[in-house]
């Protein structure tokens, strides 16, 4: 049966799985034609659903932790009212339902929030607050100007970030505890390991963001920290034990490598079969990782111990299989992909995800209409955002999700097949982010290999006589690797690999052309990669 529709003065009481607690929020107006309720968050948490009689008296919910002033939490909620909602009665209103904001039900996190920075000491969030505005000079032994090797001054309002990269000197007698000179330091960021990074990180519960590169450690444990957000180097990382308030965590590298079956010493390797070698990191979370949201770059990182994941995050994908998401997170709320442009395949996989709410790809291709699940297939979706894709799915998605007034749809920018072939199948694309390759002469190369592949489009449009047609798509070719050959001689960037994908580049330029005229390219690519 459907939920009947809210009115104006009723209360909701719901979940907050995070403390393991209730809270309570008011309808304070209805707007049928927009479908959505205006809603004021209550200032009440118990160990059961409210009765009428708990909340009659409660206050509207204020949020001030940390960089917040104090701010009622009023805003506009799309409808439908989710099922953990329940209605307990109705009560006047008071105060305004004005409200400039729009969000989503999921007041938990914020509520968790608030509730941590409530359960600190006063001293210190008092002492952060007074700093807001404060112009006082503070300074942190161990930190020297860079110039004059003076102790570095800053302005306690300025103070909230340390850095072992930034433009004071750190000397050799310093010790992170110095830090708690600064009130409102809430951010680290290390290159290199510190050991005493964590004895200082357990002591100091306003620090909630820490980036740790570069720290050659095979186990790290956080688990007596405050950190809400870890950007962390996991090269040679086999064990990760993470606090119960982290929400985000971000990887960087491949993990350490685990050899299962190795060989015995004493026996000759030759005669033994390949031990079984992969990466992998174990990491020890809350409840597998239920509130974390995991961020990684290409690929899904090889990590044990998160199989209740709440978030995937991907960027600059090339290649990826979804049935490898599906295996390793299989209770994802949400994911989020990024192509570099790249390519999907699996996409039957994400019915295997029951909890899945939001999917978003974008510059991600390789499959077809019939491939992208149909609507029934992912019953909890309520947002789908997909950001240039194929085209042809485009149209069907677009189709198909019209009778699934639930779904959030956003499609934009369709592409056609020019497009992929000057995007995704550009044999030079990833030369874009590589080491040592500066965004304008990437634009440069880029451009170079565009406009032959529109020149040898054009030539096929004409195409009556064969030796017209070789010269054109030649003359295209040779354009091409001028530029290439002249940008090498002012820079320099032509090694094996990236000679290699050059070749690629002609090979399909030249895929047209007779195995005859493809020959006579040769002394045309030799001289323009010769150093």
């Amino acid at each position: 049966m459907a939920k009947q529709m809210p009115a104006p003065g009723d209360v909701l009481g719901f979940p907050i799985e995070r403390i393991g607690r209730f809270g309570a929020c008011q309808i304070l107006a209805l707007d049928s034609d927009k479908q959505q309720v205006t809603v004021a968050l209550l200032d009440w948490t118990g160990e059961q659903m409210p009765t009428l009689d708990d909340v009659a008296d409660a206050p509207r919910f204020v949020k001030n932790f940390m960089f917040w002033n104090d701010q009622e939490i009023v805003m506009h909620l799309a409808l439908p009212v989710p099922v953990a909602y329940c209605s307990i009665g109705n009560l006047p209103l008071r105060g305004s339902s004005e409200s400039n904001s729009y969000g989503g039900w999921g007041f938990g996190d914020l509520i968790a929030r608030q509730y941590v920075w409530n359960a600190l000491p006063g001293e210190l969030t008092q002492a952060f607050k007074a700093s807001l505005d404060s112009d006082a000079l503070v300074t942190a032994p161990g930190l020297l100007c860079a110039d004059n090797d003076q102790p570095m001054q800053m302005r306690v309002r300025s103070a909230s970030r340390f850095s072992d990269d930034a433009a004071y000197r750190i000397s050799g007698d310093f010790n992170m505890a110095s830090l708690r000179a600064w009130p409102l330091l809430h951010q680290v960021f290390l290159h290199a390991w510190r050991d005493d990074l964590i004895p200082f990180l357990c002591s100091a519960p306003l620090v909630t963001e820490l980036s740790l590169l570069k720290h050659d450690q095979r186990e790290l444990d956080f688990s007596a920290t405050s950190l809400e957000r870890l950007v962390i180097d996991i090269e040679g990382l086999e064990r990760l034990v993470l606090p119960k308030s982290l929400t985000t965590l971000i990887v960087h590298g491949q993990g350490a490598v685990k050899r299962f079956g190795a060989i015995d010493d004493r026996v000759d390797a030759l005669s033994q079969p390949a031990p079984d070698v992969r990466p992998m990191l174990t990491v020890v979370a809350t409840q597998n990782g239920r509130w974390i949201s995991l961020q990684a770059t290409g690929t899904v990182p090889a990590v044990h111990g998160l199989d209740q994941l709440r978030g995937l995050l991907v960027a600059k994908v090339s290649e990826l299989d979804l049935a490898e998401v599906i295996d390793t997170f299989p209770h994802i709320e949400y994911l989020h992909l990024f192509g570099a442009p790249g390519t999907l395949s699996g996409l039957g996989s994400l019915s295997e995800l029951p909890k899945l709410e939001a999917l978003w790809f974008c510059d991600l291709f390789g499959y077809s209409p019939d491939d992208f699940p149909a609507p029934a297939a992912l019953p909890s979706l309520t947002s789908l955002s997909l950001d240039s894709l194929p085209a042809d799915v485009a149209a069907a998605v677009r189709k198909a999700y019209k009778k699934a007034p639930q779904v959030d749809l956003t499609l934009s920018k369709p592409r056609k097949p020019e497009w992929l072939a000057e995007n995704l199948d550009n044999p030079l694309r990833h030369w874009d982010g590589r080491e040592g390759f500066a965004p304008a002469l990437v634009k440069k190369v880029h451009a170079a290999y565009i406009a032959a592949l529109r020149q040898v489009r054009e030539a096929e449009t004409v195409r009556v006589d064969e030796g017209a047609y070789s010269q054109r798509v030649t003359a295209a070719i040779a354009a091409f690797l001028e530029v290439i050959a002249g940008l090498n001689r002012k820079h320099g960037f032509l090694y094996t690999l990236e000679r290699d994908e050059v070749i690629d580049a002609v090979n399909l330029l030249a895929a047209p052309l007779t195995a005859e005229a493809r020959v006579a390219l040769d002394p045309l690519i030799e001289e323009a990669l010769d150093d």
